[in-house]
């Protein structure tokens, strides 16, 4: 069930076309595109989303750009990342369903892609969407625990969830540009929890 009530609606006439497994699919396609890159380096830069080169008919990378994975990370800690895309991923889709967890997905691209064609210069970064599904867990999951290498103690997945989410905006304050694809990247989030959350924050006001 979606935390948004006007994807039910779309649910019923669209339903049919979701992709289960989202979260399998970008484990796999990201893990191929790291090993290719290694075959053959320089193999992402035909993936990343590039405005100008999409005008010039490269339309695949409007949706290959989800596949680009971290570059700077470590074989184990990107193994690490893959392990826990899956379990995140998998753990909302059943909580929302496929429909909903596609559709989640599909808002924060929509608005990446809108975001670089309006303005070229910020970088694309799909970390940033897998942040969202991050955070969308936590909202759908409140009281999951989850084990960040190296702290060998459980932590509460909200609060893992809200300091990683505010690491990310801290290049912001030397950056602003950056602030506008950060926010499309949450597109998904925003969309389906900003409303209850803002009616959760406005009841507790008006209670104090």
């Amino acid at each position: 069930m979606s935390p948004a009530g006007w994807t039910d609606f779309l649910e019923q006439h669209f339903g049919r076309w979701s992709v289960p497994h989202l979260a399998r699919g970008l484990v796999a396609m990201n893990a191929a595109s790291w090993l290719l890159n290694l075959a053959s380096p320089g193999f992402l830069s035909i993936l990343k989303l590039d405005p100008a080169l999409v005008l010039q008919g490269e339309f695949w990378r409007v949706i290959t750009f989800i596949f680009v994975p971290p570059s700077s990370a470590h074989p184990i800690f990107f193994f690490i990342f893959l392990w826990f895309l899956w379990s995140i991923g998998e753990a909302l889709e059943e909580s929302l369903g496929s429909f909903h967890l596609n559709l989640y997905f599909l808002v924060s691209m929509a608005a990446v892609v809108g975001v670089s064609f309006l303005q070229p210069a910020v970088p694309v970064n799909s970390f940033y969407l897998f942040n969202s599904l991050f955070l969308g867990f936590a909202a759908t999951l409140p009281d999951q625990k989850i084990f960040l290498f190296p702290i060998p103690i459980p932590l509460p997945v909200t609060w893992v969830a809200g300091i990683t989410s505010a690491l990310l905006f801290v290049p912001v304050f030397f950056e602003p540009a950056l602030l506008s694809g950060l926010l499309a990247a949450h597109a998904g989030f925003l969309t389906f929890f900003g409303p209850g959350l803002l009616d959760a924050l406005l009841s507790r006001f008006r209670r104090d």
